[in-house]
């Protein structure tokens, strides 16, 4: 249910707030029609809002600056304090207010995800956790690092890897990896389920960080192997005890207490704020990650931490652990249990140490937060020397934080993309990358291609989803400006709101003694500006722009042979009867190449969801019967 109050600017008036309901929900703050400029959560919606306009909090800093902004109110009641997390979260991102912490975009990290539903389970990285039965092991906030030990794993502990579903009684063909001593081969049949299970439990000891307990079990398998004087055995087992001591048992053991805990500490410097976590499963410190918030300098420590947990435990896909350590009292503490307790099915705990191992470990995050801060600072200011640097030198009217760059790949005329790369404070932000297939032109027509793609980015739909950068980038010399030029003219945009540049290549000849030389160089087009603008060889500038420029043409010329590669396959299966659209593109699933589908055999390809024997039949004699 959901109620308005108009104040007309008199909020203190106390008869206008007695309408609050004194139940849970979610507040809305406008400093006009239509414009939010904050949303907060409340297990008491009447004692939260009426708080904001007692005299004792006008000295916090956040309040000082929204309160006289506040022109109207409403709210939205649930059912639950758990309800008004969720839908807190959920508003904020959509309407991401000003006087919100702002985050930059949500993360996702790799997990382990050990398929413990299947006979043969499958060990396989992820980043999406779902309720199906599996057990999942993270986060790892390095992915290198992740997949580092995925290929350690799967070398010495050899878990089937084929995504095959297998109840025991079909029997496949052995892949590579039975023939390269990396799986037992349980589709063939080659290893019992209870023989499997005990890799499996090695697998799982390895995860959870039982290193001394697995360790040791495997020299006793390992003493016994050499005893029946089965040494090629033994030494697979010797090389499986070094890969655990040498490579995967180099997690920091932090805790006494074998729990799962994230550890969160808070450190400021300046305008700039960071949160340090630390992710601390079974006693052992398995991964860290530092979040930096920039302008925090109006926002409270409980603001900060209050965005970031809804970040971390709201939003999903991301794993609650059974405590959550923080660096002070937390006045939604209760809140948060409810949600997570709920959520993670057994009793969470946010906690606020004072002594002991928990204390030292805020302690520890901390310290590595305070360093983060400083490299992260010392980084900006870095990244801002080379924007001023860029504004200076092309005389742009906005400092280059945001760019975006467009790129145009086709061979004569084929598959014709376009790629959007984007920019943000001297970094890529692959988030926001977007690849186009051009619709409304035919052949290898670069112009209209750009014509098309600036049309579709720019389109008053699309600007508000995401605004204008301050720089847009364009792959070309005067006519493909000349075209930039126009379609934003036609979308109504002012060319005094954003910069547009043309990057080109040229080419001279100089005199070097007796012989000319041929000098390739890259300059700068602008809009009504005649003279190009050079640019000098390793300066800043053209690193910046090159980078951008590089990347856009690296990421249309993946998608053009990503497309390409597909049509070429799906033209080949188009003559195998009875292999109509969705038995391709299954197909294509599968098996990312031709040569993939022409070397499988029947039983690969009965695996393929969809594909029939018959279907299996067909498509091995269509590529290796020398009658067709």
């Amino acid at each position: 249910m959901c109620k308005t109050i108009r104040p007309d600017n008199q909020f203190s008036a106390t008869e206008k707030l007695k309408t609050l309901p004194d139940q849970p929900g979610i507040y809305r703050f406008y400093s006009k029609p239509g414009k939010i400029v904050y949303i907060g959560k409340a297990k008491s919606l009447r004692s939260r809002v009426r708080s904001y306009f007692s005299d004792s909090n006008r000295l916090e800093w956040r309040i000082r600056f929204l309160v006289p902004q506040i022109a109207d109110v409403d709210w939205v009641v649930t059912h639950t304090e758990a309800e008004a997390l969720i839908l807190e979260d959920q508003l904020i991102k959509t309407h991401r207010p000003r006087y919100n912490v702002q985050l930059k975009d949500d993360k996702s990290y790799p997990y382990f995800k050990l398929s413990m539903n299947e006979l043969y389970p499958r060990l396989s990285l992820v980043r999406e956790l779902k309720n199906d039965g599996s057990l999942y092991f993270g986060p790892y906030v390095s992915a290198g690092k992740a997949r580092e030990a995925s290929r350690i794993i799967k070398k010495h502990f050899p878990l089937r890897q084929r995504p095959l579903t297998l109840d025991g009684t079909k029997i496949h063909k052995p892949c590579l990896n039975y023939q390269m001593k990396r799986c037992f081969a349980p589709c063939a049949g080659l290893i019992s389920p209870e023989d499997y299970g005990q890799i499996v439990q090695q697998v799982l000891q390895l995860l959870r960080g039982n290193y001394e307990e697995l360790t040791s079990g495997l020299k006793t398998q390992m003493q016994e192997k050499s005893e029946n004087l089965e040494f090629e055995e033994a030494a697979r087992i010797r090389d499986q005890i070094d890969a655990v001591q040498s490579t995967l048992q180099k997690q920091q053991v932090v805790s006494k207490q074998k729990l799962d805990r994230d550890v969160f500490a808070l450190v400021r410097s300046g305008g700039f704020a960071g949160v340090q976590i630390f992710f601390v499963r079974n006693g052992i410190l398995l991964s860290d990650d530092f979040v930096f918030i920039e302008k925090a300098e109006i926002y409270e420590d409980q603001e900060i931490v209050r965005s970031i947990l809804s970040r971390f435990y709201v939003s999903g896909g991301k794993e609650i652990p059974k405590e959550i350590i923080l660096p002070f009292e937390y006045e939604d503490a209760t809140m948060l249990e409810a949600y997570c307790s709920s959520k993670r099915a057994s009793v969470v705990k946010v906690l606020h140490p004072q002594r002991g191992e928990k204390k030292a470990l805020v302690a520890m995050a901390l310290k590595n937060g305070q360093q983060n801060l400083v490299m992260t600072m010392k980084s900006m200011e870095a990244d801002k020397v080379v924007l001023d640097e860029v504004q200076h030198h092309l005389k742009l009217k906005n400092l280059p934080k945001r760019v975006e760059c467009f790129d145009i790949s086709n061979i004569s005329g084929v598959n014709n993309v376009a790629s959007m790369v984007v920019w943000e404070d001297n970094k890529p932000k692959k988030s926001d990358y977007r690849k186009y297939k051009i619709k409304t032109v035919e052949g290898a027509n670069d112009y209209a291609a750009m014509e098309e793609v600036l049309g579709r980015r720019y389109r008053h739909a699309d600007l508000e989803k995401k605004p204008l950068p301050d720089l847009i980038v364009i792959d070309g010399g005067k006519g493909q400006l000349s075209i930039a030029t126009r379609v934003l003219q036609e979308q109504g945009i002012d060319l005094g709101d954003v910069d547009l540049i043309g990057l080109a290549k040229g080419r001279s000849e100089k005199k070097a003694g007796v012989e000319k030389v041929v000098d390739d160089y890259e300059y700068v087009v602008k809009p009504n500006r005649k003279n190009e603008i050079n640019l000098k060889r390793n300066s800043s500038t053209l690193h910046f722009l090159q980078n951008i420029r590089d990347e856009a043409h690296r990421f249309a010329i993946r998608y053009y042979r990503n497309l390409h590669g597909k049509r070429s396959i799906q033209s080949e299966l188009e003559n195998i009867p009875g292999i109509g659209p969705k038995k391709r593109t299954q197909l294509l699933k599968s098996f990312s190449s031709l040569k993939k589908i022409r070397e499988a055999d029947v039983d690969d390809l009965v695996a393929v969801d969809g594909i029939s024997e018959k279907d299996a039949g067909e498509i091995h004699s269509y590529f290796h019967d020398d009658t067709l």
